[in-house]
């Protein structure tokens, strides 16, 4: 039977309708997807009949060849490029700490206890300010915040992304101070370099204390290991059996086997 991409819309409906049936399996979905994309590369080749013979050679199927004790792990392992790990943080919804601040020009201290491994710090600003956050001492952002002379709203969301484990007590600090101390005899809308923590320090300490607006908001965060991103994925792979068998498949997905 022929599947379309109709046809799967059809059967995902169908199964919608069922309330006790069977119903469709994730791995029904995924072998008549892989089928489409099959018939959708079988068509594009036929498409591509009239390009070039150099760019003909540059997508052509890479064939690899199974040795007679490679099993089928081994084959599925062969059908795709060599795969680079990576990482990723996420900020979640659990909040540590939510306090408003209503003093600039002064270093406030908020302490919270964190069940991740990660943490995600956001200052909104109602009144145009520029912003320095520190973690257990160190400064790690900074930044404009609030609504700045572009009419833009600005927020400071800042996630650790530097692996240490913040799971248990730490401490944020948050200074705001006006854009201008920062900024001074720069032209306006020039970007403002960031400040060290000596002259961040230098900074909050010579505006003095003033009456602002905004609120700081401590968050969970966690790392999240990211599924190996195949390097290439322009072309398909030709895994050949040591019987002589031939499994097409793509470079981006799983390899497909004669049944499907």
């Amino acid at each position: 039977m022929t599947m379309t991409d109709d046809d799967l819309r059809d059967l995902l409906a169908r199964d919608a309708s069922v309330v006790n049936g069977a119903g469709v399996t994730l791995a029904d979905v995924d072998r008549r997807v892989r089928r489409i994309r099959r018939r959708r590369g079988a068509a594009g080749a036929v498409l591509a009949a009239g390009l070039a013979a150099a760019v003909m050679v540059a997508t052509a199927p890479r064939t690899v060849t199974i040795a007679p004790d490679d099993g089928p792990g081994t084959a599925a392992a062969m059908a795709g490029p060599s795969l680079t790990p990576g990482v990723s943080y996420l900020a979640g919804q659990r909040v540590f700490l939510q306090k408003e601040i209503e003093t600039g020009g002064r270093v406030l201290r908020f302490p919270y206890t964190s069940i991740s491994e990660s943490v995600n710090v956001q200052v909104d600003c109602r009144e145009p300010s520029y912003v320095f956050v520190w973690l257990n001492g160190r400064l790690e952002t900074q930044g404009v915040c609030g609504v700045q002379s572009d009419q833009v709203d600005h927020l400071i969301s800042w996630i650790d992304e530097s692996g240490r484990d913040l799971k248990g007590p730490n401490e944020v600090d948050v200074a705001l101070v006006p854009v201008q101390r920062v900024a001074a005899d720069r032209d306006p809308g020039a970007p403002i370099p960031a400040l060290g923590e000596q002259e961040a320090e230098r900074v909050v300490g010579e505006t003095g204390e003033y009456r602002t607006r905004a609120r700081v908001t401590i968050r969970e965060a966690w790392v999240l290991a990211v599924a190996p991103t195949p390097i290439n994925c322009d072309r398909d792979i030709v895994i050949r059996k040591p019987n002589g068998q031939e499994i097409l498949s793509s470079a981006c997905d799983r390899p497909s086997s004669p049944a499907e």
